[in-house]
């Protein structure tokens, strides 16, 4: 057994992860986040993320080669706890066993290392947990080289935006502004913006995509605002084939990304 194991319930560091995984104005003061999982937790340290304290419960940890994290290499901030006192702390009671308490990273839009023709996704006003955390999952995977989040309604360092994307947080650089901002910045950079709409008859797949693009989704309760509608370089729309006439925001996002890197890719012989 580790000395100085926490058991306690009570122990400050426990009580001080409870609230930083329910509280965003707590994430917000200390200006740290939770993360759990093994997947999360090596994503996360592969991306540089800086870590304050990595939480193990011996009991329940086993480690993982697809998903390595090396327990020596942050050996000073390792705290361990029994069972119980990781339980009291974790979502997934009993699995896992390990979690990381890390700094927030950098949201701003200079921040996004830009390329000569990027690919981005842009949502507004994402309310749900979530629906980002699938949302970030599908961008990852279909290749997006960064999101942007314009006024958001959900903190996106909340617990249930990492465990949704499944850590895919950390994979892709992430900038949150106003609407407005985006707008001005994406002029600047030469970056058109698309708009999904039932109103329009210009089918995505018709659209020259190669360039510096940025796909902009709104909520699925509201879609989005007049602004976009009225700021927005090109109007496009997904021909439904069935009875529903739209799909779901991580749908969609797929869908328009995986044509762009399609397109892409034909133009560069492969």
């Amino acid at each position: 057994m580790q000395e100085n194991l926490i058991s306690s319930l009570q122990n400050p560091l426990i009580k001080e992860v409870v609230k930083l995984q329910q509280k965003a104005q707590e994430r917000l003061m200390k200006g740290q986040f939770v993360i759990e999982g093994v997947r999360e937790v090596s994503l996360a340290l592969d991306s540089n993320t800086e870590p304050v304290n990595l939480i193990i419960s011996e009991e329940i940890y086993r480690p993982d080669k697809e998903y390595p994290v090396s327990l020596e290499k942050y050996k000073p901030l390792i705290r361990y706890t029994s069972r119980e006192a990781y339980n009291k702390i974790a979502y997934r009671k009993n699995a896992e066993g390990i979690i990381l308490i890390a700094k927030k990273f950098q949201t701003e839009l200079e921040s996004i290392p830009m390329k000569s023709n990027p690919l981005l996704v842009v949502l507004e006003s994402v309310e749900k947990p979530g629906n980002l955390g699938a949302i970030l999952r599908t961008a990852d995977a279909a290749g997006a080289d960064a999101i942007v989040i314009c006024d958001p309604h959900t903190d996106i360092f909340n617990p249930n935006v990492i465990r949704a994307s499944l850590g895919c947080v950390f994979t892709k650089p992430i900038a949150v502004c106003r609407s407005e901002e985006f707008l001005q910045w994406a002029a600047k950079k030469n970056i058109k913006t698309f708009i999904a709409t039932l109103q329009s008859r210009s089918v995505y797949f018709k659209k020259d995509l190669t360039g510096p693009v940025a796909f902009v989704f709104g909520t699925e309760a509201d879609g989005i605002t007049q602004l976009w509608y009225e700021k927005a370089d090109e109007k496009i729309y997904i021909p439904m084939q069935g009875k529903s006439d739209s799909l779901n925001v991580s749908a969609s996002v797929a869908v328009m990304v995986f044509e762009a890197q399609r397109q892409r890719m034909i133009r560069e012989g492969l």
